[in-house]
């Protein structure tokens, strides 16, 4: 749908094909990082989105208890959502970034971006159909799709195809593409098969021993659970680690929830999914021809630090305008190979470290006697207390969530400067090309990313900023859609340090330099892959 929302405002006619007949019930993907927030705004829906999931003042603290009415071990504090708009807090967001990380769930966000999706005259959207077939014939894709109720089956022409049909979708599996990365060890939590359960109640809050929160990590001898807060209004969702060898309708589902809890209140089990967690996998190719893959179809992530949704969504991004640029016959088709070579590196990149994360979380080691009120059940839990001081990078993550950098791209033209080191705790704004451009607060209110251009952008900065003419003259006589921004305000020139940038669709920054190059149409033709 996010990819459908670019091009639909790129004026791009799409057809979006969807086996389930309405959008998520059950709760998945809990986290809206700053990046694709940052999409949202540019599509015009991050208010919106932001009026879903946790409200403003709720507390957004991770904390590791014995249970959500017993003991609480550890607590990682983060600012609520109105604390974070309003404050640069400690991961400086409000600086960094227009649009701090929001915790929401896909069941509560997706129907806005389905009504979005739906409201562009270039949308055709159709839920309940599923695709059966396709062949790629070189100059178009044809394809048969089928609407599951009734069974009726149309064909369809299209210029390009992309999958974004997940893990077990046809689209990869029927072009021959496989993963590679780490597989799950089945043999941990967040390391083999898991369940998610979807539960309401409005007495759990009322029955923690502790301040609210908004992820409780319950840690006791008789199981652990992910149990996360989704609208804190008596939503929750519970990952749970089970036994490898028993069916689900074998499992004590009230039973693993009422443990997690650890107080006898009343709650609804709504419903129940089984995964495998401890997956670090990415596709050896994201694409063949005229089919692309894209999402959970390219890169396989445990739940640990939230980049699954998201790195789909900067998938969705990067591929969208190059599309667009193609269709609309502004680029060559050429510019359609820099998609799987600037984000394969990322789903790596991602997936690497999630893979990381979750691999700690597994390795947790801590004594049965860690509820006892004992000299050994203090000593158990000063001693996990100790294990868990780690972890709080996984929440922030900020490096990865605005760091991705597209270096060595044939579409980034480099201009001989070293970015900054990629660090996934912190990231570090450069103007360096191959980066998402540096934001800026434009007279302390007004954020630069509000005053791009929908297409390529080139900012001028400074009073003193050359003469653009000649590269304004070759856009327009190459049909390429630029347009300039003039910023004539110190700050910015010292974040950018050069006072000309060109930025892309997907706000990355493509070329800078003190003037413009004598020949202008050549860098205008590698931006856009000619």
């Amino acid at each position: 749908m996010l990819l459908g929302m670019d091009l639909g405002f790129r004026g791009v006619e799409f057809l979006l094909v969807n086996d389930q007949p309405t959008t998520r019930v059950h709760p998945q993907a809990g986290t809206i990082n700053s990046r694709t927030m940052e999409h949202f705004r540019r599509l015009g829906l991050s208010e919106a989105v932001r009026r879903t999931g946790l409200p403003l003042d709720h507390p957004a603290d991770s904390v590791y208890v014995t249970r959500i009415a017993g003991l609480e071990l550890l607590r990682h504090e983060m600012p609520t959502l109105r604390e974070k708009i309003g404050n640069p807090g400690p991961w400086g967001e409000t600086r960094l970034t227009p649009e701090p990380i929001h915790r929401s769930n896909q069941r509560h966000f997706e129907p806005l971006m389905y009504d979005r999706v739906r409201s562009y005259d270039c949308a055709d959207i159709r839920f309940g159909w599923r695709l059966v077939s396709f062949e790629d014939r070189g100059d178009h894709v044809a394809t048969e799709i089928e609407e599951i109720e009734s069974g009726r089956v149309e064909r369809v022409s299209c210029s390009f195809l992309v999958g974004c049909d997940g893990a077990r979708g046809p689209v990869r599996q029927a072009l021959g593409i496989r993963y590679s990365g780490r597989s799950s060890s089945n043999k941990a939590f967040y390391d083999g098969r898991m369940l998610s359960i979807f539960v309401r109640s409005d007495a759990i809050a009322g029955a923690a021993g502790m301040a609210n929160a908004w992820h409780y990590w319950t840690i006791n001898s008789r199981g652990r659970t992910d149990f996360i807060t989704l609208n804190g209004e008596g939503e929750y969702m519970v990952l749970a680690e089970v036994d490898s060898d028993r069916a689900v309708s074998d499992l004590d589902v009230d039973g693993i929830v009422r443990n997690a809890i650890g107080a006898d209140v009343e709650f609804e089990v709504v419903s129940v999914r089984e995964w495998l967690a401890g997956l670090a996998v990415v596709a050896d190719r994201y694409r063949r021809g005229r089919v692309f893959l894209a999402g959970d179809a390219v890169h396989l992530f445990t739940p640990s630090g939230g980049f699954g949704f998201n790195t789909g969504a900067d998938d969705a991004a990067n591929l969208a305008w190059k599309l667009a640029a193609v269709v609309q016959g502004w680029a060559p088709a050429a510019l359609l190979d820099s998609y799987e070579i600037e984000r394969r590196p990322i789903g790596i990149r991602n997936t690497r470290v999630s893979g990381a994360y979750a691999e700690k979380i597994a390795a947790l080691a801590f004594a049965d006697t860690i509820e006892d009120a004992s000299p050994e059940g203090e000593k158990a839990r000063a001693d996990l207390r100790e294990q868990l001081k780690v972890f709080k990078e996984e929440f922030a993550s900020i490096g990865i969530v605005l760091g991705a950098r597209y270096d060595g791209s044939p579409i980034v033209v480099s201009d001989g400067t070293v970015p900054p080191e990629d660090d996934p705790a912190v990231y570090v704004p450069s103007a360096t090309p191959g980066g998402r451009a540096p934001h800026y607060w434009i007279d302390g209110k007004i954020s630069l990313f509000d005053r791009l251009g929908p297409w390529f952008t080139l900012l001028r900065l400074g009073t003193d900023a050359p003469d653009t003419g000649a590269l304004e003259d070759a856009a327009d006589g190459l049909d390429i859609p630029l347009s300039v921004l003039e910023v004539n305000e110190a700050g910015i020139g010292e974040l950018y340090e050069r006072p000309l940038a060109l930025v892309r669709p997907d706000q990355h920054v493509a070329w800078r330099g003190a003037a413009v190059p004598t020949n202008p149409e050549t860098l205008l033709r590698t931006v856009t892959g000619g």
